[in-house]
Parts: structure tokens; C-alpha cells; sequence
């Protein structure tokens, strides 16, 4: 990605916020819904007493710690931060690194628990389309790059299907 690219593409999405409820901050809407569709899941395991819910906490823990320890790691500069230019919405220069997207890594791995707990093709579709929103986001507003969000979902799919299989 060049820097024209970057600018192009987080301004055909700053254009496109504004015409939002509440602005830059509707963007945290699929997180949000994502995080809900968890908790659901979570509350449906504890009050039904389902032992499932052990390997639910336990695989998106791990995804997240693996993400967590390899980012500094790789030490990948944001994309905002290597072009000079803001992305969208209140974000601060210097924040973080990059690779892999903390936000794409649990999004899939909280995607595959609720699918292990509620199984259904409707569930698989609804989790995998609000994955891929939450991936698609953190690029279209220049938090990442393609390449963070496609390292994170692999670790984590492969992470999830490894716990959940096993």
C-alpha cells in the first residue's frame, strides 16, 4: 500500500462515517455485537451447567495471548503511524504495532466459540459475516493492513480448530 492509496481509501470511509449515527465511533458497532454474541454464549454455558464452557474461555485466551506476545514481536509500525497521516476516527499516532490485528484475531476466535456452542449453518454465516466486517474495518480505517488482518485470522482459525477439534 502507498501512502496515495492510504489517504484515497481512509477518505472514501471518512466521507462515508459522517453520514452515521454518531460518527467514527459507529465503527465500533461490529465489535461490539461481536463481544454481545459472546457473553450470550458464555451466560448460555455457566447457566447450563455445560462443561463446553471451559474450552470457550480457554481457546480465545490463548488466541489472543499468542497475538498479544507476537505483535511487539514483529514490531510492525501502524499504517497511520508509516504514512503520517490520521486514520479515521480518534486514534492516537504511536499507539500500538500493527501486526497481527488484535481486533481480527478475536473476532475470529470469539466467531469459533460461539459457533462450538451453538452449531448451526445460520450461526456459522452470522459469526463468519461479522468476522469479516471487523477485519474489513480495521483496514478501511487504517488501523492495518491487509496482510495484520489475514496473519490474525489464520493464527486464530487454526488456534480455534486445533482447541475446538482436539
Amino acid at each position: 500500500m502507498t501512502k496515495e492509496q492510504y489517504i484515497r481509501m481512509t477518505g472514501w470511509v471518512r466521507s462515508a462515517v459522517v453520514r452515521l449515527p454518531g460518527g467514527a465511533k459507529a465503527l465500533r458497532a461490529p465489535t461490539l455485537v461481536c463481544a454481545a454474541a459472546y457473553l450470550y454464549a458464555l451466560l448460555f454455558l455457566m447457566l447450563s451447567r455445560d462443561m463446553r464452557i471451559f474450552r470457550a474461555l480457554l481457546v480465545p485466551a490463548v488466541c489472543f495471548g499468542v497475538v498479544t506476545v507476537l505483535r511487539p514481536a514483529i514490531g510492525r509500525t501502524r499504517p497511520y503511524d508509516r504514512f503520517g497521516a490520521s486514520p479515521v476516527g480518534p486514534y492516537r499516532s504511536g499507539k500500538g504495532k500493527s501486526m497481527p490485528s488484535r481486533h481480527a484475531a478475536s473476532a475470529a476466535a470469539i466467531a469459533c466459540a460461539v459457533v462450538y456452542v451453538f452449531p448451526s449453518t445460520w450461526v456459522t454465516a452470522a459469526m463468519l459475516a461479522l468476522c469479516a466486517l471487523i477485519a474489513a474495518l480495521r483496514v478501511l480505517s487504517g488501523q492495518h493492513y491487509i496482510s495484520d488482518v489475514a496473519v490474525a485470522l489464520a493464527i486464530s482459525f487454526s488456534l480455534s480448530a486445533l482447541g475446538y477439534l482436539l
